[in-house]
């Protein structure tokens, strides 16, 4: 008799009951790619702030990589924060800082590897989209066109190494062809976290 085979592992588990609303349920498997469509951006904001802090309202439930946030000490938290990157507006470049310091300083405060192996990693990924690695590092935020502000912070997250990425309406802002460049950042991702979890947030489509 074959045995039957295991569950699947969540990488990300969340829901949240809203008042004459229907409940948001998002669910993702480890190891795999997920496009998930919330309701309205209330619903979006509520569950980027989540995974971003690691936390949870009382109507809310939230597990992160096999973890339940609702009872973590502080220190608890931050270990697994480290483990989360999410590509969100939430989250700007800081216009004060160049594109190098924007992304070195979350990746050294998170406790990601010494700062010689995250330049080596910043190049290698902004050179992936034909730029120019040493002059755009050079760069502040506000020099920055609409698709290499999105590239720069796509590098942010991708030096510190993810286990679960969320990449938050990442085409927003984006014409056609940048859109396709964007599209991009998947396997980027993926090459470089290979039993990583990616999951797309975004709205309904217009019309839907």
């Amino acid at each position: 008799m074959q045995a039957a085979s295991a569950t699947p592992a969540l990488a990300l588990r969340y829901a949240c009951r809203r008042d004459g609303r229907d409940e948001v349920a998002v669910s993702a498997s480890a190891s795999s790619v997920h496009h998930v469509r919330l309701p309205d951006r209330d619903a979006k904001t509520r569950f980027i702030d989540a995974v971003l802090d690691a936390r949870c309202g009382r109507d809310e439930v939230l597990e992160l990589l096999g973890e339940d946030v609702a009872h973590l000490k502080p220190a608890a938290r931050r270990r697994l924060r480290r483990r989360v990157g999410v590509l969100t507006a939430a989250v700007p470049l800081i216009s004060n800082l160049n594109v190098w310091e924007n992304i070195s300083l979350p990746a050294a405060y998170h406790g990601t590897p010494p700062l010689g192996p995250i330049a080596e990693a910043a190049r290698q990924a902004l050179a992936a989209f034909d730029t120019d690695p040493e002059r755009l590092l050079a760069r502040l935020p506000d020099e920055l066109g609409p698709f290499e502000r999105k590239l720069v912070e796509f590098t942010r997250l991708l030096v510190s190494a993810p286990e679960l990425a969320v990449f938050d309406a990442l085409g927003d802002a984006l014409d056609s062809a940048d859109h396709a460049r964007v599209a991009r950042f998947e396997a980027e991702y993926l090459a470089r976290q290979s039993a990583g979890t990616l999951i797309y947030v975004d709205l309904p489509e217009r019309g839907a």
